[in-house]
């Protein structure tokens, strides 16, 4: 499997390379993002990662011209610690994922976990949410890209929630799952009418990173998060 990687620091290409290549994928690199587009549009990579902060053309515009190139394609943008808003922004272009600087191998090794399950899925799933009434609780499981124009969707769940007991959700999210600036307001206005119906919410299995932007957004607030076990 090819994976590109798009750094400006040499360092860390090195760090790329070196845990990358011991995982048995197939290395390429580029220390800018118009040279990295470049070798995108010869190699077709399986999985990119770019930084974020780049002279020239920066991790976003990349983004963004590979998602043109290849809508399938799986972009994990790599963030410094401080750049949350970015990392946002780059949901919205469609990245699949984040990883912050310093990379740790384990929030690595889950990018790209994510990243090769979402490799095999068909591009563009629609949203699906799905309710299941267990006995304890009422399984929520989240599929496709969230984005603010799914709101009658959730509006339907909400009311469908109200006439179960016991007040009980967990929320699990699907390999295909994704979400938007839009779509995590959507979340957070629909999990606080729940706490406020008397709801207890656990997010189940998370990926690691999205636990993050969440955070940010406040849901850790509303609802516990349960983040994936992360192997070394």
């Amino acid at each position: 499997m090819k994976v590109l990687v798009i750094d400006d620091e040499k360092p860390t290409l090195s760090m790329f390379k070196l845990f990358l290549s011991a995982y048995g994928y197939d290395v390429h690199t580029a220390e800018d993002g118009e040279t990295g587009v470049e070798m995108f549009r010869d190699l077709l990579p399986d999985i990119v990662f770019t930084d974020i902060k780049m002279p020239g053309i920066d991790g976003l515009e990349v983004l963004a011209r590979i998602r043109k190139m290849d809508p399938g394609s799986q972009v994990v943008i790599i963030t410094g610690h401080g750049d949350m808003e970015k990392a946002v922004e780059a949901l919205d272009l469609g990245a699949s994922d984040f990883i912050n600087k310093p990379v740790e191998r384990q929030a690595l090794n889950a990018a790209l976990e994510r990243a090769e399950a979402r490799r095999k899925l068909p591009p563009d799933i629609p949203f699906d949410l799905t309710l299941t009434p267990l006995a304890d609780r009422v399984d929520i499981r989240l599929k496709g890209q969230l984005t603010g124009v799914i709101k009658p969707r959730f509006k339907t769940a909400y009311q469908d929630l109200q006439s179960t007991e016991p007040r009980s959700v967990q929320i699990l999210l699907d390999d295909s799952f994704s979400v938007d600036r839009s779509g995590i307001s959507l979340l957070t206005d629909t999990l606080q009418r729940l706490k406020q119906s008397g709801f207890s919410i656990v997010f189940k299995e998370i990926p690691y990173n999205f636990s993050k932007v969440f955070q940010m957004a406040g849901i850790d607030k509303l609802a516990q998060l349960e983040e994936q076990s992360l192997q070394d």
